[in-house]
């Protein structure tokens, strides 16, 4: 009794969330930001600004804002359900408008996003060399969107309108440059594909967001495509040394400056060109991931690319585990294995 008594007794601290969508003028997509107040019950923008001016000027007062990514170690995708309510069904007229573009969303469809400088010219702006680094031709993914339209997967390219435009292909829609984009298709095709191919920007955050696998394609910043979700797998750029022409390994790029790097510009200052995957290697990246999403794959891969993530996770060590966790994204299985001879050689 004693002991009971005297035991002393610690309440766990009052711990609440406050979130925010912004105001309504800055955000992205309303459709998307009235699907989150279901979830989240965001309180009004001007209260929490104010709350988070208040903490700038009495540190004593300052939330502690959390560190939200699909990069960080807090990453659930793999570990939760859902939490962003569905879009719901198209609608009749949605079905309407996309059957007159020859697209029928109850059949098999992947997304297609493709990052290019529509961004910069939609604001009258000139995007700089360093940040079209991170762009992607368009071009390069046209035989693999041959190739899906032939096997019976459909294909829609997302994003914003573009100077660049998906050619007439049979079960193919460019509906980044169609006449029938709207906030809740913006939303709704994505988070109903049965995968995505990118070479990420925007719309593929909502592909993850519903759960569906998502293959990013010439990657440049591994700093930015660790990623804390097996629903990501990825191809990186080759890195090719300008004076030798050497393309250099996983140990060469982990023991450079350019594995953490995020700003383009310190790659754009490098030593190093780029080198993107052609159309036809594109092609094959995407009929093998789509191979390996309906049979799965072999031991001998997935022990490779168990390799892969712990090379890759000593190399960016003690700063790996902070900020992204147990690495869970996998290397495309064609791209490793055409390639496992001479990116792994130099570990």
């Amino acid at each position: 009794m004693w002991l009971a008594s005297n035991r002393e007794r610690r309440r766990p601290p009052f711990v609440f969330d406050i979130w925010s969508l912004g105001s309504r003028r800055v955000q992205s997509n309303t459709f998307l930001a009235d699907l989150w107040s279901q979830r989240l019950r965001p309180r009004p923008s001007w209260l929490v600004a104010a709350l988070v001016r208040a903490g700038e000027w009495l540190p004593r007062l300052a939330m502690e804002r959390a560190p939200l990514s699909i990069h960080g170690p807090s990453n659930a995708l793999d570990r939760s359900p859902q939490q962003c309510p569905s879009p719901g069904p198209f609608s009749d007229r949605e079905r309407r408008s996309l059957l007159e573009h020859g697209f029928d969303v109850d059949k098999p469809f992947a997304a297609l996003v493709v990052r290019d400088p529509a961004y910069y010219t939609a604001r009258g702006e000139q995007e700089g060399s360093d940040t079209s680094l991170l762009n992607g031709d368009l071009l390069d993914f046209i035989p693999a969107c041959r190739y899906l339209a032939g096997v019976g997967v459909q294909v829609v390219r997302l994003g914003g309108p573009s100077q660049q435009r998906l050619p007439q292909i049979p079960g193919c829609f460019d509906y980044a440059n169609s006449v029938i984009r709207s906030a809740e298709l913006d939303v709704k095709l994505p988070m109903s594909c049965r995968f995505a191919i990118s070479t990420q920007t925007g719309p593929d955050a909502l592909v993850l967001l519903a759960r569906r696998p998502v293959l990013y394609l010439n990657m440049l910043r591994f700093s930015q495509f660790l990623f804390g979700t097996e629903l990501a797998t990825w191809a990186p750029m080759r890195f090719v040394n300008k004076s030798d022409h050497r393309s250099a390994g996983l140990g060469d790029i982990g023991r450079s400056r350019l594995f953490a790097a995020k700003n383009p510009s310190e790659f754009a200052d490098s030593h190093f060109d780029f080198v993107r995957a052609s159309a036809d290697e594109v092609a094959v990246y995407v009929a093998d991931f789509l191979d390996e999403l309906e049979n799965g794959v072999d031991p001998q891969v997935i022990t490779v690319r168990k390799e892969v993530n712990h090379l890759l996770q000593q190399h960016m060590a003690p700063w790996a585990q902070e900020r992204f966790g147990d690495i869970r994204a996998k290397v495309s299985r064609r791209w490793l294995l055409d390639n496992e001879s001479w990116w792994l050689a130099s570990k």
